[in-house]
């Protein structure tokens, strides 16, 4: 007995010497005051979630319903779902749990990637903090959407790469890799399969010496077997071998809303655009019907056959099958607007970049004071600087208005554009000398992840870009410490030898 409590000991003792561990303790501890200051876990998302289909179907029967899907990518539903069928206890509950053990792993998980970066275990607690405290991160925890699951699995991807190298079990690394990445992709329409399988490569390139043809086989499968399994499932109950059906439709909101109202109206008069990007996008189905063909659902499944949701009479049913055939017209809509005013389709990804800074005004909003606390501190540290949204010459405000003040963080823009270079420089130095060590790649997984985030989202959306980027942020934040703490190791160094030198 004694034997056993002194290695039980030992075990909790090297545990709790880890980074990870005091860094989840510790996120732990905010997460709790936050909730004894008045901040309570929000259900609505269930009720009207349009990434999800309708609660009451997907609750009751996830793995048919998922079956279904075809908006989305098919984890984030079926975890939710899972565990709401599961649980014996009620889905507010279950599902707060949930989000504050994914925000637990969160935080474990940035703090053992600033380890692995070489910082020491107190500036990882403090960075992992940092990066996983920032209300706009925080606010995750406290509802069932996808965001805060999304950026752990990114800083899991970016800390399995920092450690590939040094692994003894190189295959099992990769394998863990293409794990990761499959399941965010799986999870995000936003990250597409040319993201997976560009960090699957990267990973295999770095360790290429120490494998064989059959891992680096069994490595791709993982991504693609999955990916185009799901893809191949829409493809046959469908006809669309896509992760997202919807995406003509989110290309509309993109373009659409940017042009002058005068000249939709012409290129509707023309034939160039239908009906349905006169109505606009994302609307109840009933406002499409008079525009399209009669349309019954080919499948009983309620998935599938309601047009709107119980949960919430004014939220549609976006997974309703006859809704496929509006997304493909809206997506050509939007493609012939792009072609003849490739001037709209640019005002509007510049929109979207400066909309990409936009901080979430959630917190701020928060009964509890804990959490305005931290909002106003860490908009102090972001240096946020009041503006606005502009849409004055649109034909179509997003917001109902023509412009939406907002505040932007001043600080993120040069971060995130350091760290895009900063890969970029890395790839560019490694790839002369055709040698990549683990950091490096690390660095380059990081930049190509931040700048996909960015240039994607704003490729293809309106107004969600500031949502896009609290993805990205933890592992933004842990990253651009490891930059800092490159530069001020750079700085001694310049000085200890300059100091040498005068000395001589």
């Amino acid at each position: 007995m004694s034997l056993l409590l002194s290695r039980s000991w030992k075990l909790l003792a090297r545990w709790w010497n880890r980074a990870g561990t005091r860094a989840a303790v510790a996120w732990s501890i905010v997460y709790l005051v936050v909730c004894a200051t008045g901040q309570r876990f929000d259900t609505r998302y269930l009720g009207y979630g349009w990434q999800l289909i309708p609660w009451d179907v997907l609750s009751a029967d996830p793995v048919r319903s998922v079956w279904y899907l075809h908006v989305q990518p098919p984890l984030w539903n079926l975890f939710l779902g899972g565990l709401a069928w599961m649980s014996p206890v009620g889905d507010s509950f279950t599902l707060q749990a949930a989000m504050a053990a994914i925000g637990v792993a969160g935080a474990f998980l940035a703090a053992e990637l600033a380890t692995s970066f070489g910082l020491s275990r107190r500036w990882a607690v403090v960075v992992a903090l940092v990066a996983t405290a920032n209300p706009e991160v925080l606010k995750g925890a406290f509802e069932p959407t996808y965001e805060l699951a999304t950026g752990v699995l990114l800083m899991a991807v970016v800390l399995v790469l920092s450690r590939l190298g040094s692994m003894t079990n190189v295959r099992r690394g990769l394998l863990l890799l293409a794990a990761l990445v499959t399941a965010t992709t799986m999870t995000r329409s936003l990250y597409h399969p040319i993201w997976a399988i560009a960090l699957v490569v990267l990973g295999l390139w770095l360790v290429r010496g120490r494998i064989d043809r059959r891992t680096v086989l069994a490595t791709l499968a993982v991504p693609i077997l999955v990916m185009g399994g799901w893809m191949a499932k829409n493809q046959f109950l469908f006809g669309d071998a896509t992760l997202s059906s919807w995406f003509g439709m989110n290309l509309q909101r993109a373009v659409i809303p940017v042009l002058p109202r005068a000249d939709l109206e012409k290129m509707h008069a023309d034939g160039d655009v239908s009906e349905i990007a006169m109505i606009g996008p994302f609307g109840n189905y009933d406002l499409y019907v008079d525009a399209m063909p009669p349309c019954e659902p080919t499948r009983e499944h309620r998935a599938l056959s309601e047009a709107t949701r119980t949960t919430d009479q004014w939220s549609p049913n976006f997974n309703y099958e006859c809704f496929l055939p509006i997304y493909s017209v809206a997506g050509d809509d939007a493609l012939a607007v792009i072609r003849e005013h490739p001037e709209v389709w640019v005002e509007g990804r510049m929109w979207s970049l400066r909309a990409t800074f936009a901080v979430a005004t959630l917190p701020a909003e928060s009964e509890s004071i804990a959490m305005r606390f931290l909002d106003s501190t860490f908009s102090i540290a972001r240096l946020d600087m009041g503006g606005v949204l502009s849409t004055y010459g649109w034909g179509t405000p997003i917001y109902g208005q023509l412009e939406a003040g907002v505040d932007f963080g001043l600080v993120l823009i040069p971060l995130y554009a350091v760290l895009i270079l900063a890969g970029a420089r890395v790839l560019v130095r490694r790839l002369r000398r055709r040698t990549m060590v683990t950091n490096d790649v690390a660095l380059v997984a990081t930049s190509f992840t931040v700048a996909f985030t960015i240039v994607v989202g704003a490729v293809a959306e309106l107004g969600e870009q500031a949502r896009f980027r609290t993805m990205v942020d933890p592992l933004a934040t842990v990253v651009g410490a490891l930059l800092i703490s490159m530069a001020v190791r750079a700085v001694r160094s310049a000085r200890q030898r300059q100091a040498s030198s005068v000395g001589r």
